[in-house]
């Protein structure tokens, strides 16, 4: 996971980079490609912050933002954003083919369990 910051009209911080890279460790059990994660923290007035997240995995972009009164606050919204995004997508991707054949499947591991070491020999048949 490459994570990149960029601050707008705020200073740079070290303790919210820390903070919000260790909040991406959340993320991490989504990832199925290498995810390119884009922070951008910028100041909208006097008391607004503003932080959006842009994910990119593959081909699939997931968008996270919050606006409020406190950065670490809004690292936190935009991080359980897009955690329930990232989630619903890889429960898409894991059950995408299973979802038309899960009869099917059960029934062919019922037929698995099922069978036995059963050996019948069987005369052959005589043609014409």
């Amino acid at each position: 996971m490459r994570v990149e910051f960029s601050f707008i009209h705020v200073d740079q911080s070290d303790s919210l980079i820390d903070y919000a890279n260790d909040r991406m460790e959340k993320l991490t059990r989504f990832e199925l490609k290498p995810m390119d994660v884009q922070f951008t923290v910028s100041m909208e007035s006097a008391h607004e912050c503003r932080i959006e997240v842009f994910v990119l995995e593959g081909r699939r972009k997931f968008k996270a933002e919050a606006v409020c009164d406190d950065f670490y606050r809004g690292v936190d919204m935009c991080i359980n954003k897009l955690s329930r995004q990232l989630s619903k997508d890889k429960g898409r991707v894991k059950h995408h083919k299973n979802a038309d054949r899960s009869s099917y499947g059960k029934i062919a591991r019922l037929n698995d369990e099922l069978e036995m070491d059963y050996t019948i020999e069987r005369p052959l048949r005589k043609v014409g």
